[in-house]
């Protein structure tokens, strides 16, 4: 019979190679030459008191890290993933200094936050009760963000907020 070969021995459609473990990569930034990393650091403090825009800051900045995370690392997917931990952590600071212009062009109010939060917190909620009863973890917090978000979206537009 023609063509019946086991499963096993066919060849996968898709090669995927694995990634290497976290703490591997972790490792590799600790086996670098600590000369390399300081100047590393210190051109990402020098290119971010360098200019006084922060978007230039940003893209300036996070190309050099990607660039630095790739040599260290050797994996452009834990280069992304840091650099990308960066701009979450440049955003929050840079939010965190324009708290007030941010709250009066985004229009938040105390009830607003509050709104957020409490998403936020029965999202959260729902996440713990569905691990309690097997739910797996990744898929879980999709499926509790999506109900909390139908469920906040419904609220909001049965009862619109009044000014």
């Amino acid at each position: 019979m023609a063509g019946a070969a086991s499963p096993e021995d066919s060849e996968p459609l898709f090669v995927l190679e694995p990634l290497p473990e976290l703490s591997g990569v972790i490792d590799s930034f600790a086996s670098s030459n600590p000369i390399f990393l300081i100047v590393g650091f210190a051109s990402a403090l020098f290119l971010l008191t360098r200019f006084d825009d922060p978007i230039k800051k940003l893209w300036t900045t996070s190309l050099g890290g990607v660039l630095f995370n790739y040599y260290i690392t050797d994996s452009m997917f834990y280069a992304m993933i840091f650099t990308s931990v960066y701009i979450l952590g440049f955003v929050l600071v840079w939010s965190a200094i324009r708290w007030d212009e941010l709250k009066l062009t985004l229009g938040m109010d105390r009830a607003r936050i509050l709104s957020i939060v409490s998403f936020i917190v029965c999202t959260w909620i729902l996440v713990v009760l569905g691990t309690a009863i097997g739910m797996p973890v990744g898929p879980g917090i999709v499926i509790c963000a999506l109900t909390t978000g139908y469920l906040w979206w419904t609220y909001y537009s049965l009862e619109p907020a009044r000014v």
